[in-house]
């Protein structure tokens, strides 16, 4: 075997080196993401086309209890938007004992909001036909959604047409997060033209596009509802609570509304952002002992 001279034999531990960090440095990013974190399977497929899939984060122990099941949609208007945009909210949810599940939907202009509805009350049917498989307790099921996905889900969570479709009920949804999503699309569209596209010039349209037109039904999950305040959410809490059913709210001062699903579970120093997380984590907690 040639001996190596002393230039090559510095070339050789060098590129040694790196070649060891670079291993090590892998074995730790796998150990992150598989053990550390979450067990993550994408683009789980609930429907035919591209856009129904979604992504499902389990926690990576005790395999055998069954555990509750946060189903997050993403925001976009209803026209953008993806599942991956979940910022620390996997870990941080997974973390808690949670199966952390993001839904990709279909989204206009192939799309109506109807049919974006329809798309997230398919997912949950998927959740909720394949809770065995992924140890999801069936009496812990809880959707949260941001901006245009907290619409859908307070509009699938309020109004039982969605649910009914698929053979399912609003009695098995366990609670309901809304994150600044739209709550009244009448005020929404009144005050923003650019909306019309998605909800047409009909004013009934409007008004049947809005959760709060629903709040009033009786029985509905218990709802948290986080927003920038306002005459809309103050009169979907009085709603609601005059019909009997469980809501709680948080307002946000400084926190913009992307910041409001970004921050939430995250790391960040912004007392306002660790508030609303306290928030919502002690609403879910009462509503999972219930």
């Amino acid at each position: 075997m040639e001996k190596l001279s002393l230039p090559k034999r510095r070339k050789f531990y060098v590129a040694f080196f790196f070649l060891l960090l670079l291993l090590v440095g892998s074995s730790f990013y796998f150990f992150d993401r598989t053990y550390g974190q979450e067990a993550a399977q994408f683009n789980l497929t609930y429907g035919d086309d591209s856009k129904q899939t979604l992504d499902l984060y389990s926690p990576d122990s005790n395999f055998n209890q069954k555990r509750p099941v946060i189903i997050y949609v993403h925001g976009g208007s209803w026209i953008a938007g993806n599942k991956s945009n979940v910022a620390e909210k996997p870990s941080f949810f997974t973390k808690d004992g949670y199966v952390f599940v993001s839904v990709n939907y279909r989204l206009y202009p192939k799309a109506t909001y109807q049919q974006m509805a329809a798309d997230v009350a398919s997912a949950v049917k998927w959740i909720h036909d394949h809770a065995n498989q992924y140890q999801i307790d069936l009496d812990n099921i809880n959707l949260m959604g941001h901006s245009a996905g907290g619409h859908l889900v307070m509009l699938i969570g309020t109004n039982p047409t969605y649910l009914d479709n698929i053979g399912l009920s609003l009695k098995m949804v366990h609670s309901i997060v809304n994150l600044d999503g739209p709550i009244d699309i009448n005020r929404l569209v009144q005050g923003n033209r650019g909306y019309q596209p998605v909800f047409g010039r009909d004013k009934n349209a409007w008004i049947e596009a809005s959760p709060i037109t629903y709040v009033g039904n009786k029985n509905l999950p218990p709802i948290f509802h986080v927003s920038r305040g306002g005459k809309s959410p103050e009169a979907f809490m009085k709603k609601a609570a005059a019909a009997g059913n469980i809501v709680d709210s948080f307002e946000t001062k400084t926190l913009t509304h992307r910041e409001v699903t970004k921050l939430l579970g995250g790391s960040s120093s912004s007392i306002e952002a660790q508030n609303m997380t306290r928030a919502v984590m002690e609403f879910l907690k009462r509503t999972r002992e219930r």
